[in-house]
């Protein structure tokens, strides 16, 4: 994979591209130094986390030559490949919105870690994870509680995927339908070795309080009544900050979004759940 090409098909801004192309080869010794000892550390308190913005996303960007040989390695097409790796360029662009500079977080330092041991795979609209089921008892200070019977239906360390909604997603119905599908068949040809019991869906968009809020053709709503609800908690952090990431100030009454508003007058309808999805008609064609 060669650095042109890689740079071509993650389809940056033409900005942003020229600032990173620009900062890999003012220096390429300290890049590749970087790269090479982005993930050490612990905790996730990784070094490439302590670079300047722009250095982070130039030594992701070096990095994701080798993420292209370990994704062709499980025989992954490059139609997927790309597609997951454009995940670094819309966290660039939103990274640019946010602060006004070519570059990326900490935060997503630490997130694309997935990427570079190819553990995430983009599929139609929706990202997709390979994981072992976990309960978390809290987020943040919130307690989560779970549905009776669930620990024992699906236990601690059983193989699931989980689903990632990018910033931005269209969560039009046919689409999502069609990534769910594709995802079943997906897992199934490439990790055949791994019996996946079900598709796990942790996000604010799931929060039942605030879903019923929802008019019935709402599309997140539509895509909330895909899962069966095992948790809950009231934790909001996430909600606050994907509702209030742009537009959302207070202070900007006209411009809010009907989730925004209720997120103001009854903050109390928005959390965070976790929900299951079953592929139940391929399971029940394979018994």
């Amino acid at each position: 994979m060669t650095l042109e090409r890689l740079i071509r098909e993650l389809k940056f801004t033409p900005e942003t591209e020229e600032q990173t192309v620009r900062e890999i080869y003012r220096n390429p010794e300290k890049i590749k130094k970087l790269a090479e000892t982005a993930y050490e550390g612990e905790n996730f308190q990784f070094l490439l986390c302590k670079a300047l913005p722009l250095e982070r996303l130039a030594a992701v960007v070096w990095l994701l030559r080798s993420a292209y040989d370990r994704y062709q390695a499980k025989k992954i097409p490059d139609t997927i490949i790309f597609d997951t790796f454009r995940d670094v360029s819309l966290r660039a662009g939103l990274y640019c919105q946010r602060t006004g500079q070519c570059g990326i977080s900490a935060e997503d330092v630490i997130w694309f870690r997935h990427i570079r041991n190819a553990g995430i795979f983009k599929i139609g609209v929706l990202q997709f994870q390979r994981f072992e089921m976990l309960y978390p008892e809290s987020l943040g200070e919130d307690v989560v509680t779970f549905q009776n019977g669930i620990k024992e239906e699906l236990p601690e360390g059983t193989p699931v995927i989980n689903i990632h909604i990018q910033k931005g997603t269209d969560l039009q119905e046919s689409r999502v339908e069609t990534s769910l599908e594709n995802a079943a068949e997906f897992f199934q040809h490439y990790f055949p070795e791994t019996d996946y019991r079900a598709f796990l869906c942790c996000s604010w968009l799931l929060y039942p309080p605030m879903t019923k809020c929802l008019p019935p053709d709402s599309r997140i709503r539509k895509f909330a009544d895909r899962f069966t609800i095992i948790g809950t908690s009231t934790y909001r952090e996430q909600a606050t900050e994907n509702l209030y990431a742009e537009n959302g100030k207070k202070g900007q009454t006209e411009k809010r979004t009907f989730l925004q508003k209720l997120a103001v007058s009854e903050p109390e309808k928005f959390g965070f759940a976790l929900g299951l999805w079953t592929d139940r008609e391929r399971k029940e064609e394979n018994v």
